[in-house]
């Protein structure tokens, strides 16, 4: 007769006893010290990461006790010949469309994520979560590629072009599971020439991570629903943990998976997935979250989260801003009108078809974005397009299938229209290389050129921090209008470099005014950024006068 407390798994108890006493030996102090950390700078976080060190350790050595197969992944159908080869080429062409302007002029963030972030030793980098422009898993793998390749544009942008091109690869998994093989194809190439795709896999931030991370994800949740295997649900729950440390809007994908299995697992007779193993792995995915967050929760909860997000009167907060600035980026022109409504009626027969064959899979291709702007909104944050991205391998999947639905009455319809999609996305693609997303280099330039002996230069609000903390360390920079006023020499007319005016209107309202009532301006750089252009003017009249 089997013993139900007999060790099943030697090393699942190891490993658990390992993390236990770990837990018990390490001391705040040392955790600290170990990080590069003075004492008790840390506040609570050490105290939490042992805490869930131990809670960790015993679930492994219960998992020891009760670990039953399949373990097994379960074998899926092969791909087609050549299948294999196409999708080899698109990741590689994905990659390669990345290449050009890659090591073009850093934008704001960018800025932020090179100075504050990807520049610090990693102990620091993994203990710190001041603001949420920190990303802290992408922050990590820049430091990286910095110290490997050297502090160039292209080597902080390097793990966005990898995530990029990996998305490739995690579309065609979903796809092909959901739809036909062909139709996954379709939606790769036409993910592979969006510009939308290449702006971000440009851009160094975790925006690319989260969109692969959530496809492969999305992909594993489907599989473990349909075959409940220990090794599916973990490989999910790490995708989920590993999304989480890049961007917290994974958090969303994570609850939205959450309540579609509660609500089908409510409503079916059946209920082929047990609720004890999906509540593991989902209990899995916030305990191990909470962990690679603990050491630096508490300057989370005492820095970012009490900042404002926004201010009131911003147009950022407007959701159909969100959707005409998506719009506007890709510079469409009159067309813009023809493409939303045939882009709408393609989503809504592709959703609605998905919904009648796989309704869990229909939910969860858009209720992560729902909840996520629903929070958003809720809260009053800025409802940026890229806080949205993470969707976008849902979108082009859903737009290729609903296209596809036309060969139903025509073999070849379905066909031209996929491909009138990625040929007019292609044409988009140029513009991602024509402007650099914020042109702070060409306006400095400018700037030293025109400027004569006596002539202050200045940095207001947001362009001070690209400018004194990266690009121009010698220009003084003015939060107020009594700053500026302040920096505004007795002698020669003082120049004045300012972007993202939305910004400085709704937060500092004074100095916008003191801009506008004193300076003329006299060049603006556009760039790729929606708004981000960067402005430089001239003072009217002498100081002092």
């Amino acid at each position: 007769m089997t013993n139900p407390l007999s060790v099943r798994s030697p090393g699942l108890a190891l490993a658990g006893s390992v993390l236990v006493v770990t837990a018990l030996l390490l001391s705040s102090a040392f955790i600290e010290q170990a990080f590069g950390r003075a004492p008790h700078s840390l506040a609570w976080g050490p105290a939490l990461f042992r805490g869930l060190l131990a809670l960790h350790g015993l679930g492994l050595i219960l998992a020891s006790l009760l670990a039953t197969g399949p373990f097994a992944a379960a074998q899926r159908k092969s791909a087609r010949r050549g299948t294999y080869a196409i999708l080899a080429a698109l990741t590689l062409l994905a990659a390669l469309l990345s290449v050009p302007s890659l090591n073009s002029c850093l934008w704001l963030d960018e800025v932020l994520t090179l100075v504050h972030y990807a520049r610090p030793p990693m102990a620091w980098i993994f203990t710190s979560y001041p603001d949420q422009n920190q990303h802290m898993l992408y922050s990590l793998l820049a430091h990286c590629s910095l110290r490997i390749f050297g502090e160039q544009a292209w080597a902080l942008r390097l793990p966005a072009v990898v995530f990029g091109a990996g998305s490739i690869w995690a579309l065609f998994l979903l796809g092909r599971r959901l739809v036909s093989e062909t139709e996954a194809l379709l939606a790769c190439t036409l993910a592979t020439v969006s510009y939308h795709r290449i702006w971000f896999s440009q851009d160094a931030r975790g925006y690319t991570g989260l969109l692969f991370l959530t496809l492969l994800a999305t992909w594993l949740w489907l599989e473990a629903l349909d075959r409940d295997q220990w090794r599916t649900w973990l490989g999910y729950s790490a995708c989920v943990v590993l999304g989480v440390w890049i961007h917290m809007t994974m958090l969303f994908v994570a609850a939205a998976h959450a309540l579609i299995f509660l609500i089908v697992w409510l409503r079916s007779e059946r209920r082929p997935v047990p609720l004890g193993r999906a509540a593991a792995a989902f209990a899995l995915c916030g305990t191990i979250s909470l962990q690679i967050y603990a050491l630096s929760l508490p300057e989370f909860l005492r820095t970012a989260v009490s900042t404002p997000l926004v201010a009131p009167a911003t147009q950022w907060t407007d959701p159909w801003w969100t959707i005409s600035e998506s719009l506007r980026s890709l510079r469409l022109g009159s067309v813009a009108v023809v493409v939303v409504v045939f882009g709408a009626a393609f989503f809504a027969a592709g959703w609605l078809r998905i919904f009648r064959q796989q309704q869990p899979a229909a939910w969860a291709m858009i209720l992560p974005a729902v909840l996520t702007g629903a929070a958003m909104l809720a809260v009053e944050h800025c409802l940026f397009p890229r806080f949205f991205f993470f969707s976008m391998g849902f979108g082009v999947l859903i737009l290729i299938h609903g296209a596809m639905l036309a060969a139903r009455w025509s073999p070849r319809a379905g066909y031209w229209l996929a491909g009138l999609m990625i040929v007019t996305s292609a044409l988009t693609v140029p513009r991602c290389y024509a402007l650099p997303k914020q042109d702070f280099v060409g306006a400095r330039d400018y700037v030293e050129r025109q400027r004569t002996a006596g002539d202050p230069v200045i940095a207001v609000s947001l362009a001070a921090h690209a400018y004194s903390e990266y690009y121009a360390p010698a220009w003084p920079a003015a939060w107020t209008s009594g700053e500026l006023a302040a920096l505004r020499g007795p002698r020669g007319r003082a120049f004045l470099v300012y972007t993202l005016p939305e910004d400085l209107r709704a937060f500092h309202p004074d100095l916008w005014s003191a801009v506008h009532a004193d300076f003329d301006t006299v060049k603006i750089f556009p760039g790729t950024l929606g708004g981000g252009e960067v402005c430089v003017c001239r003072e009217r009249k002498l100081s002092g006068k």
